[in-house]
């Protein structure tokens, strides 16, 4: 969420900025600002008026010590507490935070302008194009005849767009789960298990709620009032992915300077109904509703965030060197980034049935935009307290690691060569 004040201070500058993601936000902010407006002149009248109610109060008990007569100031209270209108103050509040809540994160100085996938910046690329002697199958192909995913059932057990791993298939994907991990936690990342079930307080401190709530899969509620489970206050959802728990951990709470240099590391399920992707990647295990995903988050300073970032991006990058997989390094547009970030990367690793590049892994820094929604502070060396910066990033998702494995250390014969880095797992 952005800081309003720096909102009112700065209006211009920021709805520059964030039309460049590609939508017009001046209605939007200046509906914001004439909230706040409003709001802090409530709060002056609340507040002149509280100042009035408590010296006069104070003056009644000496009133009455003396023998004096209270009338006028009990009157001067009686209009004062008229006056006092809280219930105004709290709409406010509430309605130039609703906005805000829909608006997303000021992209950083340094992100390329542009709308569409094409504007993004190439920062580097790393490793050889395999040259095949054959025509590359794709990785449902040489999966499905390898017995190693089951589409059909998976259909039957639950719907499209999931999958069923088996065999060596499944046994390849628990090697490199099993492989980013080892590699994060050897690089002092402290590894996570956290809950695949979380409130909407989360999600909306997260940066998921309001605006991706039909991009959730939500926990439908039960009829008898007897189950403890649910509260009248909270809905439930399942994950999108880990960030959401990981960017709560802190919530509510001051974190010490000198403890603020936070790295976890998180396997989990993730799930996502992937709306407004009809007949995008229908057929294999690029864009399905449930994946498996090893997240990276920090807990930073402002001064080192940007620092922290570019190491989040290289330690992700690790594993694709580890296993000798071709990508590339981008850094996305304006239109082109999530909600939450003021700078993102994205690495796409090589699919040669395809002859693409595929994102694999999403690296941001949301800067405090998610620590302003939850809270989430630090007491400075010299004892003033600050927001958080938060890194977010896919170390990686492992169901389009496992597809893009398949395609790239494929054998004529239908077979897969089990890259060398992952021999020790799969025994």
């Amino acid at each position: 969420m952005l800081d309003i004040k720096k909102l009112v201070e700065n209006k211009d500058k920021y709805i520059k900025r964030l039309n460049t993601r590609g939508n017009e936000f001046s209605d939007k902010i200046n509906s914001a600002i004439d909230a706040y407006n409003q709001y802090r002149e409530v709060i002056l009248v609340n507040e002149e008026n509280k100042k009035i109610i408590n010296e006069n109060s104070k003056l009644i008990g000496e009133y009455k010590r003396e023998g004096k007569d209270c009338q006028d100031i009990l009157g001067l209270i009686e209009k004062a507490k008229e006056k006092v209108d809280e219930k105004k103050e709290k709409e406010l509040f509430n309605i130039f935070n609703s906005i805000l809540m829909t608006i997303p994160n000021v992209p950083s100085i340094e992100v390329p302008i542009g709308l569409e996938e094409e504007d993004n910046l190439e920062i580097r690329s790393w490793g050889d194009i395999r040259k095949f002697s054959f025509q590359p199958k794709s990785h449902e192909v040489i999966g499905e005849k390898l017995d190693g995913f089951d589409f059909k059932r998976a259909v039957k057990i639950s719907k499209s767009r999931f999958v069923i791993t088996k065999n060596i298939i499944a046994r390849l994907e628990r090697a490199i789960t099993n492989l980013m991990l080892d590699t994060h936690t050897g690089k002092g990342y402290v590894e996570f298990g956290v809950p695949i079930v979380v409130n909407a307080e989360t999600l909306y401190s997260s940066g998921q709620l309001p605006k991706f709530e039909n991009d959730l899969f939500k926990i439908a509620r039960t009829n008898d009032e007897t189950d403890e489970f649910y509260d009248t206050q909270r809905d439930f959802y399942l994950i999108p992915t880990s960030e959401v728990v990981l960017a709560n951990y802190y919530r509510d709470e001051i974190i010490e300077e000198k403890d603020l240099n936070y790295k976890f590391a998180s396997y989990t399920q993730c799930f996502r109904k992937e709306a407004g992707s009809a007949g995008r990647d229908t057929k294999g295990i690029i864009r399905v509703h449930q994946f498996g995903k090893v997240e990276l988050f920090k807990y930073t300073t402002p001064e080192t965030s940007y620092k922290e970032l570019e190491n989040m991006v290289n330690d992700a990058e690790d594993i694709l060197k580890l296993l000798e997989l071709p990508y590339r390094v981008v850094r996305l547009c304006s239109g082109d980034m999530g909600f939450g970030a003021a700078m993102t990367y994205d690495i796409e690793v090589w699919f040669p049935a395809q002859e693409q590049y595929r994102e694999c892994s999403s690296c941001s820094n949301v800067e405090e935009f998610q620590a302003r929604r939850g809270k989430i502070r630090y007491r400075k060396i010299d004892g003033t307290i600050d927001y958080v910066h938060m890194l977010n990033g896919s170390g990686m998702a492992t169901g389009r690691i496992l597809a893009a494995v398949i395609e790239n250390y494929q054998n004529e014969d239908g077979t897969i060569t089990i890259p060398e880095v992952l021999k020790a797992y799969m025994k």
